[in-house]
């Protein structure tokens, strides 16, 4: 009888164990979030034509390739300045903070930010959609004159291991439309990257226009935008060592050639 009584004890114990074992599993699988992409995922570098044409060197007209890219080009930062900056930096915020796990797959990033001096509180929440996807959505609050509440400025898919992420952007609580679509692709072992911007604000000039913007690898000129517009298609590549590029737009310069700049953006011949 006290055999049968240990051997319970030592059943009883294994079974608590392996209980507890279970539980601390499924319970640190929980407790890991899915890691957010990063900010470049939505916002679309710019920088290569911030400078725009050097001045008090030579004829302005010596600069025309690259002159022309850099207004072309100009036209797309000023409309991702107006409607995607904010939200985000507001996106953003949330690499500083821990998220919390609600439950069922689910987790929440909740904060607040002061943006050019509105005070948005945001909830970003993640949903799993499968072992490879999860979807998130960005709900805000903003405080004060304007204010608004429980609108969902951002939603999209995004891959687990980070390497693609499909974005929808919304105007604001008044405006039902989508703003813009962002498509992203990252290769974090080469370092190479694509993100396209489809415009889909009804009242823009830009509306139904596409600009592609990618880092590549293995080519002279390793960086690129591409614009779809309905009246005209301009493809623009260069090198980001050199500097040098060249731009083709049949619609400005009359002929599908391609017109190139040198180290200096100068005009020049292209080989």
């Amino acid at each position: 009888m006290s055999k049968l009584f240990k051997f319970k004890q030592i059943l009883f114990v294994l079974i608590v164990a392996l209980v507890l074992v279970t539980s601390n599993s499924c319970k640190k699988e929980d407790e890991q979030p899915p890691e957010l992409p990063p900010a470049d995922a939505l916002l679309m570098d710019f920088s290569y034509f911030d400078d725009g044409v050097p001045q008090g060197k030579k004829s302005v007209s010596t600069y025309n390739n690259f002159g022309y890219s850099v207004i072309t080009i100009g036209v797309w930062n000023l409309s991702a300045t107006v409607n995607i900056i904010i939200p985000v930096a507001a996106y953003a915020e949330a690499f500083n903070h821990e998220a919390v796990y609600l439950g069922d797959n689910s987790w929440q990033w909740l904060y607040s930010v002061t943006i050019s001096q509105a005070t948005y509180t945001v909830k970003l929440i993640s949903d799993r959609i499968s072992n490879e996807e999860f979807t998130l959505k960005m709900l805000v609050d903003r405080s004060g004159e304007q204010g608004f509440e429980n609108f969902t400025w951002l939603e999209g898919t995004v891959r687990y291991d980070r390497t693609s992420a499909n974005w929808t952007l919304y105007e604001s609580p008044s405006v039902t439309w989508p703003v813009v679509n962002i498509e992203w692709t990252k290769d974090w072992e080469k370092e190479t990257y694509t993100i396209k911007y489809t415009c889909m604000k009804p009242d823009s000039d830009l509306h139904g226009g596409i600009i592609e913007h990618g880092v590549t690898e293995g080519t002279v000129l390793d960086a690129y935008y591409n614009i779809i517009l309905p009246s005209n298609t301009v493809n623009i590549e260069w090198n980001r060592t050199t500097k040098a590029g060249r731009v083709q737009s049949s619609s400005y310069f009359g002929n599908t050639d391609w017109h190139c700049w040198d180290e200096n953006l100068l005009d020049v011949n292209c080989q």
